[in-house]
């Protein structure tokens, strides 16, 4: 197994695949063990997540420490991204993930004794939370890296595809479940499953033998640190496809981020629904991205002409958004959410594909890294922005305004963004 394994890194960092066509995910051993344990991961970290909030609103009751913690989630995330992705890409991927989530497991465990046996102060949440967030960052590039390695080049769509349904129903799951185990047994049962989830991935990644080493290309010196770091950077900036893909991810998430804000404010506000019909729209924007995800898996290769794929999903979404605007019954809008949902999976995920597919093996957690860390940034000042206009001038017409400037972006985009829309 290790010998395959190797030969198809060696293809993925060399360029397109030639060779014989690797396992099917599915059969694939070492992917399907990181799969599990990133899986329940994503289950646990939701625990976390609803613990914590309502710790801080039931403790303080104040809104302003609720937005210190997301603030300190985006700092991290924002500073320190990118350093977390060069790290990924100069040590051995496997121990950076043990690192990361036996250090989450750990922390998880010291903050629910903290915060409801010890009943620590707020700065105390502040800096777990931010350790953490930290710990995580060191995770990400290093999984997806990781994956693509694993697979080779001929199934980085059926992985990328797997990733992101295991990914959403994770989410989707460990909310619905967080809820029920915080109301039924406490939050320190919550957190405390949330590191008992943490240290399950890392006894799957443990149990992960066939992740290759990362080979660098023979020189007088090892690189240092910074010069990695900038090195990633100036790729970014040199290789058009991956400077294009750069610009248009983190706007495409802000976009589609505020139009689901603003229909929920529309859902409360201008149709009166009640709760099934509140539920019942949150549940169509993850089932539509599932379905999208589902259709994008099955065709696998038949799927040709990828690039312009992005822009198929993207160029609709401003009017099916601003359409959302004007429909009076919240079940009425239920279908044009769904397909929401599917066209952004499109996007979103042929975007994946492609960085999967065109970055060497040595960069990609210094590309992932980047791209999470300004994805962090721009759907959070995104939100900021839009909610303050809604407040002033209504959801209903903000979502007008924000479905067409979405239309002129995917517009824009595909005249200019030439190395994705000729992507094949």
């Amino acid at each position: 197994m290790q010998a395959p394994i190797q030969a198809a890194d060696a293809q993925l960092q060399a360029g397109p695949a030639t060779a014989a066509e690797p396992l099917p995910v599915w059969r694939n051993g070492s992917f399907m063990r990181l799969l599990t344990g990133y899986t329940v991961s994503v289950f646990g970290d939701s625990f976390n997540g609803i613990a914590i909030s309502l710790w801080v609103l039931q403790t303080t009751g104040s809104a302003q420490r609720m937005a210190a913690v997301q603030i300190c989630y985006l700092s991290v995330g924002f500073l320190f991204g990118s350093f977390a992705g060069t790290i990924a890409d100069r040590i051995d991927r496997r121990r950076l993930m043990l690192f990361s989530e036996l250090s989450r497991s750990a922390t998880a465990a010291i903050l629910a004794v903290s915060l409801f046996v010890l009943h620590a102060p707020f700065p105390t949440l502040l800096v777990l939370a931010s350790l953490s967030m930290f710990c995580s960052l060191l995770l990400s590039p290093a999984f997806h890296a990781s994956t693509t390695a694993i697979v080779g080049p001929a199934r980085v769509q059926q992985a990328a595809s797997a990733i992101h349904i295991a990914d959403n129903a994770a989410r989707i799951s460990g909310l619905a479940v967080a809820g029920i185990v915080v109301s039924a047994f406490g939050g320190l049962a919550a957190i405390l499953t949330t590191a008992a989830a943490f240290l399950f991935s890392a006894v799957c990644t443990l149990l992960t033998r066939g992740i290759p080493r990362i080979e660098r290309v023979a020189a007088e010196r090892k690189p240092s640190f910074l010069e990695d770091w900038r090195g990633g950077l100036a790729y970014m900036r040199r290789d058009k496809l991956i400077r294009s893909i750069v610009l248009l991810s983190p706007l495409l998430s802000a976009f589609f981020l505020s139009a689901i804000m603003l229909v929920q404010v529309i859902a409360v506000g201008k149709w009166r629904a009640n709760p099934i019909e509140f539920g019942l729209l949150e549940m169509c924007i993850p089932l539509g991205y599932l379905a999208g995800a589902g259709i994008i898996l099955s065709l696998g290769r038949r799927l040709g002409r990828r690039g312009r794929l992005v822009f198929a999903g993207l160029l609709p979404l401003g009017p099916l958004y601003a359409a959302v605007s004007f429909i009076s019954s919240p079940l009425l809008a239920l279908p044009l959410i769904l397909l929401g949902g599917l066209l952004f999976a499109f996007c979103s995920m042929m975007i994946q594909i492609i960085l999967k597919t065109e970055v060497r093996g040595e960069l990609q957690g210094r590309i992932y890294g980047t791209l999470g860390a300004i994805t962090s940034v721009a759907p959070t000042l995104s939100l900021a922005a839009v909610s303050m206009l809604a407040d002033r001038w209504g959801a209903e017409h903000v979502l007008v305004v924000l479905g067409s400037s979405l239309l002129a972006l995917g517009i824009v985009a595909t005249a200019l963004l030439k190395p994705i829309r000729t992507y094949r």
